[in-house]
């Protein structure tokens, strides 16, 4: 009783006063049901038969606040929703975004590259699982398979020009990082150098900037790589995303990984922003 006299005193002064808030000025709902049915048609929503007011929250904030807040492009924002999806292997979402991103005009070979290029990040079983959903929906929307080759390097060239784009994009640390290596464990820095960055980085479709946002989106999905989330925040920004873009992309995720890794992965942003000040 006395909790619940409390909390309606707290409710009374919160009441008489006036927050500026992000989300005044537009009709969540309004904006929520159109943004819905651009990608998805008249279908309703399938979570809405059985749980309608959870649905509507989740409705309203996927498909206003976070479209209306996350400063990034419609393409960059579904790539970063499918490779998020994936990496949590939620493939009934998966199915859902992979479609929207269709009917909203991404390209089929940014969607199929996109999973390709989270393989080094996430493993090959996470990606074929999520291949298989997303090419269900290719062949629903008449999409024929498979796609056309986008890779550019064969197996004399691999680890080289991956080394290249490595030290490139990184700086001379990659080979600091290498000459430090012990022996028995440079085998995993060359298939680093070869599998992440000259099989994968090198391809064709995404270009460097959408790549650098989709591993970004991915490790900070895992909230488990720190210096490599640190690592691929700055390398987002060395690619031309701006600070907004960055928050653009933590932003998009937050809906998918929930706010406790969500507010890590801004912590770690506002590190790199600061120390490049």
């Amino acid at each position: 009783m006395r909790t619940a006299i409390i909390f309606s005193a707290l409710l009374v002064m919160i009441s008489s006063t006036v927050f500026a808030s992000t989300l005044d000025g537009y009709d969540r709902a309004k904006l929520a049901d159109e943004n819905y049915r651009l990608a998805n048609g008249d279908s309703a929503m399938k979570e809405a038969a059985n749980d309608p007011e959870l649905a509507a929250v989740m409705k309203k904030y996927l498909y206003a606040d976070i479209v209306k807040q996350a400063k990034i492009n419609q393409t960059e924002r579904k790539l970063i929703e499918i490779v998020v999806l994936t990496t949590n292997q939620n493939h009934k979402f998966l199915s859902r975004v992979a479609g929207e991103a269709l009917n909203l005009g991404v390209k089929p070979l940014e969607i199929r590259e996109a999973l390709y290029h989270v393989a080094p990040y996430i493993g090959f079983p996470k990606v074929f699982e999520a291949l298989d959903v997303v090419n269900e929906v290719f062949t629903a929307h008449g999409i024929k398979l498979p796609l056309e080759d986008q890779g550019t390097t064969t197996d004399t060239d691999r680890f080289e020009k991956g080394l290249a784009f490595q030290v490139g994009a990184y700086g001379d640390r990659i080979n600091q990082m290498r000459d430090s290596t012990p022996d028995y464990q440079k085998h995993l820095q060359d298939n680093l150098s070869a599998f992440c960055f000259g099989d994968t980085y090198t391809r064709g479709t995404l270009d460097y900037k959408m790549r650098e946002m989709l591993t970004m989106a991915v490790i900070g999905t895992l909230g488990t790589g720190e210096p490599q989330y640190k690592s691929h925040v700055a390398g987002t920004l060395a690619a031309g995303a701006t600070k907004e873009e960055v928050i653009g992309i933590i932003t998009v995720m937050n809906p998918y990984i929930g706010f406790p890794r969500t507010l890590n992965a801004l912590r770690i942003a506002n590190e790199v922003f600061d120390s490049m000040k």
